[in-house]
């Protein structure tokens, strides 16, 4: 018996100008490193964690009250995702995005980095080194694992995605489907790069079993939910193409 469960789909795939919602969400993007900063900064962070009844780490420095190394990667890492995002919502991105969701997924994006910034400062799950040095953060296996990831991830998707894009701009291209350059290694290659820089953020803050829960989750909702919506979509599409 053919599966009629419908799939959902969290996007559009309208293509339309959407000033509003791609705006509140590039804004709340890009935000979000200065409320990691100061979540961390101004004890924010050490003082849930002290309600949830955990033992926060210090994350500032005692000498000069400047965040510990450790801290500032993670602060670098949100940004870094943010500016991701901002740059592919901005100038990559053809769907339609309304208000509301501009904002909710942009506050999603917040709330799973603020997450991680919780697991980064609970004494119980941080890997954050002893020592405040450079070489000492350097030296935290789990902690250089998850910026490798979150590094390759984050590049190999932006750069899969402008690829694309460029191809899409041919106009001989219209209603073909790419499979070039870095989409030749993996059909959804973007959405495996953006699994792992997902999973390395959260291994960077809350080790193993935080970094493996992390990439299954992103892993099980793009098998079973973003992959086939994206699949049925590009088979309708190019059926259409091919019809008219």
């Amino acid at each position: 018996m053919a599966n009629d469960k419908k799939l959902h789909d969290n996007l559009s795939r309208v293509k339309a100008p959407s000033p509003v919602g791609k705006s509140i969400f590039v804004g709340l993007r890009l935000a979000d490193a200065l409320w990691q900063y100061n979540f961390l900064h101004r004890s924010w962070a050490s003082q849930l964690v002290s309600r949830l009844n955990g033992t926060p780490l210090p994350a500032t420095a005692a000498l000069n009250g400047q965040l510990r190394p450790y801290y500032q990667i993670l602060v670098a890492m949100s940004l870094g995702s943010g500016i991701k995002q901002a740059i592919h919502m901005a100038f990559i991105s053809e769907q339609e995005l309304s208000a509301g969701l501009g904002f909710g997924i942009g506050f999603f994006n917040t709330v799973f980095n603020s997450t991680n910034i919780l697991f980064g400062i609970w004494s119980a799950t941080s890997q954050a080194p002893v020592s405040e040095d450079w070489r000492s953060v350097l030296s935290k296996v789990s902690l250089v694992a998850g910026i490798l990831a979150y590094s390759v991830g984050i590049l190999v998707e932006l750069i899969s995605e402008l690829q694309r894009q460029r191809f899409k701009k041919n106009l001989a291209n219209k209603g073909k489907p790419y499979g070039d350059g870095l989409f030749s290694l993996a059909t959804n290659i973007n959405y495996g790069a953006y699994t792992l820089w997902r999973g390395g953020f959260a291994l960077a803050t809350g080790g193993w079993p935080w970094g493996l829960f992390t990439f299954a989750f992103f892993f099980y909702d793009f098998a079973t939910r973003g992959v086939p919506v994206l699949d049925q979509y590009c088979t309708e599409r190019v059926c259409f193409v091919s019809r008219y």
